[in-house]
């Protein structure tokens, strides 16, 4: 887990007054979207949230944020909690109820911030990926997957996991000595039913690495900041 202090850090370098605002749909975000409340709160900043879940809307109103569909603006800033970035700024995010919507913040948001373990910035990613697809046909869709490594539906308490639309979740291990994440992201989703992908190739305009002492924040233009 990321430090409050480390946290604090990000929220005053980039957060500012009247600036629209969005994050990732996985619970981390809400943890810290609770965080961006009380910093905003405590020095008056109008901020609004495209609330990207059912669970964020509905945090923004109990912590009096308010909200702005993506259809009605452009939002200017945006993060997510992921799970390894490499040094050209691809990443894995698994922590997630929406897929579709994680993107879709994504190439919307003017700036796009990744946060990370530092331990997690690695040369070569490990392909443990999730895939959302349709819950048509979804055994096809399965089988299809199983030729990219193993697969398997992603389940909480013997239930399948649905996204915030509906749609079901795989989880996949691919062998990152036959695929690059470019290959292994077209593959996917040359195979019906398949919605998107946890490979998110050239959307994060920086990185934030944090550890047990440092914070680090990497920035495409520069690779370091």
């Amino acid at each position: 887990m990321i430090e409050e202090e480390h946290i604090e850090a990000l929220l005053y370098k980039y957060v500012k007054p009247e600036m629209v605002l969005s994050f990732g749909t996985g619970p981390t975000n809400e943890n810290f979207l609770k965080k961006l409340g009380l910093f905003t709160n405590e020095n008056n900043m109008n901020i609004k949230v495209v609330p990207t879940s059912h669970d964020i809307g509905f945090l923004c109103a109990e912590l009096g944020i308010k909200t702005v569909s993506l259809d009605d603006t452009e939002i200017d800033l945006a993060f997510d909690f992921v799970d390894q970035v490499d040094p050209d700024f691809n990443y894995i995010s698994n922590e997630t109820t929406s897929l579709i919507r994680d993107k879709m913040i994504a190439v919307d948001a003017a700036e796009f911030i990744v946060v990370c373990n530092e331990k997690n910035f690695v040369s070569q990613m490990i392909f443990d990926f999730r895939v959302e697809v349709s819950n048509f046909a979804f055994n096809k869709t399965l089988y299809q997957l199983m030729n990219l490594g193993e697969a398997h539906a992603w389940k909480e308490k013997g239930e399948i996991v649905k996204s915030e639309t509906g749609n079901y979740f795989i989880d996949v291990k691919a062998d990152s000595s036959i695929y690059s994440i470019d290959d292994l992201d077209y593959q996917a989703k040359k195979i019906p039913g398949v919605l998107e992908t946890s490979l998110f190739i050239g959307f994060a305009d920086r990185a934030l690495l944090h550890g047990e002492n440092n914070l680090i924040m990497k920035s495409r233009m520069t690779n370091e900041e």
